[in-house]
């Protein structure tokens, strides 16, 4: 759930079965454990586009077989130091397509768009403040990032240990959304007030802190399931890109966008 409530896929299926269908009766422990099987064997959806060529030619990593095969582990790869082996962040979180770097490579404008967009991913630095549940932590008040300090689980893009953050999306109230006041009345935040469109964790914890953040998705798929944010508020990829863009003074031109795009899609 965005706002992680649900702590594993068992307890997500019993409250959808409970509340969602309505069921008379709970799931069992077995068909709850067999509906967590098939979530956890569907490695990613799938949207067809050719222009690029195949995904995998030329040893390419994208598409679900390379995803099957990652490796995962809480904390793989987070910036923060809680890897549990000891190795440093590495902000090249997507290495996909680096076989396509190579000169002998035959690559069309397409496929080279791709290598770019991933590039831009794990490279294109950017000042990251603002971010309740990161900036608000000691020592990290102030971060110079890319995208894969927060999307950081090599290969996939989620963020490798259980954290929330707070990025601004549920304080955007010009898309039609109704806006909830929320006022703190005790804490550190006592005598603030937050116009937000979800209260996100903080709906969960009652916390002020907690309010607007939410988890940071895993990135496959991304293609074929649009709309984008907590609250669908983003049509395209291209209005993420836009966000984030503006957010963070990305400084990206058009083509590097257009750029980053195309390889989301990929994914």
């Amino acid at each position: 759930m965005w706002d992680g409530r649900e702590s594993d896929l068992g307890a997500q299926a019993l409250n959808a079965a409970l509340q969602h269908e309505q069921a008379t009766t709970p799931p069992t422990a077995d068909q709850l454990d067999q509906i967590a099987s098939f979530e956890t064997g569907n490695y990613t959806a799938q949207v067809f586009d050719n222009s690029a060529g195949s995904l995998s030619a030329h040893g390419g990593r994208g598409g679900p077989i390379a995803l099957s095969g990652q490796q995962f582990f809480d904390g793989i790869n987070d910036p923060f130091g809680n890897n549990p082996t000891g190795q440093p962040f590495d902000p090249d979180v997507f290495v996909l397509y680096q076989p396509w770097e190579r000169p002998q490579v035959f690559s069309t404008p397409a496929r080279l768009a791709v290598v770019r967009g991933e590039q831009i991913f794990d490279e294109h630095l950017m000042t990251i403040i603002g971010v309740a549940g990161m900036n608000d932590e000691p020592g990290h008040n102030v971060v110079s990032g890319t995208c894969s300090f927060c999307h950081d689980t090599p290969g996939v893009g989620n963020h490798s240990v259980t954290a929330l953050f707070n990025t601004g999306v549920a304080e955007l109230g010009t898309r039609g959304l109704p806006l909830f006041t929320l006022a703190c009345d005790s804490g550190p935040l006592a005598g603030s007030e937050f116009k937000v469109t979800d209260p996100g964790r903080a709906l969960i914890t009652g916390k002020c802190a907690d309010i607007g953040k939410f988890k940071v998705p895993a990135l496959r798929a991304l293609a074929a399931r649009p709309p984008y944010f907590h609250d669908g508020s983003a049509k395209t990829l291209m209005d993420v890109v836009n966000f984030y863009d503006n957010r963070f003074n990305m400084g990206l031109t058009s083509e590097q966008k257009r750029d980053l795009v195309a390889f989301l899609k990929t994914l």
